[in-house]
């Protein structure tokens, strides 16, 4: 958090992009930044001069998606296509084909012919990736180094742990600890087996686990023109196998208030004195040197419009600080701003920061 010019700023990457080659991911890049907005829209100048000045809560989560849902369809598999289509994402498509049928183990229960476990190449050569399977959705993922770490095996995902954030941050908002959810995106896998919550395992499940169980929006979000409870960016797997992002509005079609539409990702909200900020680093291509392909818009484009939407808050104001720091064995480092404002109500004031 930095405060700038009396006006606090948060910036955050939230959604980290990860790129070392294999089965990785990109990351939407997903700003906040906080800024004067909306005392114009609430009733009466002092009634929102107050109420813009105290304070309040939201929950922020990032990347939440369950890994692939893997079907099988007359007690047969139908996966190869979802497999090579998987690869295809960081190499060539013939290639792709070629590793799928030569290096993709799947192993079926004997008792029920269900798909129990699935193993994979990673992102080295020499690492191995073990997907435990249970009624179509992987629960678990382990990867073993079998040059380095032969017979070791790291636990990197268990589809419990987004169940348990799903839940703690809806009853955080059911009871009105938090005013609504932020998310970075990546929410399902893709549109390739279905783009709503109709016909979409992934949705459905989003919407099962999250958003059906969200309180509607109360009088003063309504008046902020929040019309949901729960503000995604626009992920690299919300856009891919649904490049019109079908999913995405269905789910919140509140966001084409925003402006967001299938050519433009980019959006921002006010409410209270901040602003939030949602910006699209494009969609993954492991042909691409660059980190930011974005092209819904262009990033030069987004620059321009982020700079406006940073720019567009009150004037200035004169602000002289200084901040205290403490630095104590086995405690956590504290941060005292003190504070002078010049021809203000309350000129001096001391708060802390980060607590």
């Amino acid at each position: 958090m930095e405060r700038l010019d009396g006006r606090a700023r948060v910036f955050g990457d939230v959604n980290a992009a990860h790129r070392k080659g294999g089965l990785n991911r990109r990351g939407l890049l997903s700003g906040l930044a906080t800024l004067p907005g909306l005392s114009s829209l609430l009733a009466g100048k002092n009634a929102a001069a107050q109420q813009a000045s105290s304070g309040f809560s939201f929950a922020v989560c990032g990347e939440s998606r369950p890994m692939m849902y893997l079907p099988v369809k007359d007690g047969r598999p139908d996966l190869v296509g979802l497999f090579v289509e998987m690869f295809g994402l960081v190499m060539p498509e013939r290639v792709a084909e070629e590793v799928v049928k030569r290096d993709v183990k799947l192993i079926f229960d004997p008792t029920t012919k269900e798909l129990s476990r699935v193993v994979m190449p990673f992102m080295s050569r020499s690492e191995v990736m073990t997907l435990s399977v249970d009624q179509g959705w992987v629960t678990r993922a382990s990867v073993e180094d079998l040059k380095l770490l032969p017979g070791v095996r790291r636990e990197i995902f268990q589809i419990e742990g987004g169940d348990w954030v799903s839940r703690e941050i809806v009853q955080h908002v059911q009871g009105e600890r938090a005013k609504f959810v932020i998310n970075s995106g990546d929410v399902v896998w893709w549109g390739n087996q279905g783009r709503r919550a109709s016909d979409s395992p992934y949705w459905k499940r989003v919407n099962d686990t999250m958003l059906r169980l969200l309180p509607a929006p109360d009088a003063e979000m309504r008046a902020a023109g929040l019309e949901g409870r729960w503000f995604m960016s626009v992920g690299n797997h919300e856009v891919w196998g649904d490049p019109k992002i079908e999913g995405t509005l269905a789910a919140m079609p509140y966001l084409k208030n925003f402006g967001v539409t299938p050519e433009r990702l980019i959006y921002k909200f006010d409410f209270r004195d901040i602003r939030f900020i949602f910006l699209w680093s494009g969609k993954y291509d492991y042909r691409s040197p660059s980190l930011w392909d974005a092209d819904r818009p262009k990033y030069a484009e987004q620059i321009v419009q982020l700079q406006q939407w940073l720019d567009d808050g009150r004037p200035p104001q004169e602000e002289y600080n200084y901040v205290l720091v403490d630095v104590a064995p086995g405690e956590k480092t504290k941060f005292i701003l003190t504070r002078y404002r010049p021809g203000s109500a309350e000129p001096f004031a001391t708060e802390a920061l980060f607590s």
